[in-house]
């Protein structure tokens, strides 16, 4: 049985020190990006590290201007394998689910 995740996998209020002396504006986005990854629990956080802070859907790094959602590709939400979750862009979840309901 597979086990079901927490329904928020995001924390508002949780803090990720920065190292160094690093600056968002030092264009190192594989830094941000997986810093971002650490504010995520469970399978959100899982599906982040299998696709190395980039978006399932468009290939992006993630960045903390945007949150992270989680998509089920077979749009079964009773499945939570791992290989039916993809970590996207909130902005490209809207999208998938905008060209779905046109269809």
């Amino acid at each position: 049985m597979e086990k079901a995740f927490p329904a928020v996998p995001y924390s508002e209020n949780k803090f990720v020190n920065v190292k160094g002396e690093k600056s968002p504006y030092d264009g190192d986005i594989a830094y941000w990006s997986e810093r971002n990854s650490k504010l995520y629990d469970g399978a959100t956080s899982q599906a982040l590290k299998r696709q190395d802070h980039t978006c399932g859907y468009c290939g992006l790094k993630m960045l903390s201007d945007e949150r992270v959602h989680l998509n089920h590709v077979d749009a079964n939400h009773s499945n939570w394998k791992k290989d039916n979750l993809l970590a996207i862009h909130e902005s490209c979840h809207d999208y998938i689910h905008m060209s779905k309901s046109e269809s």
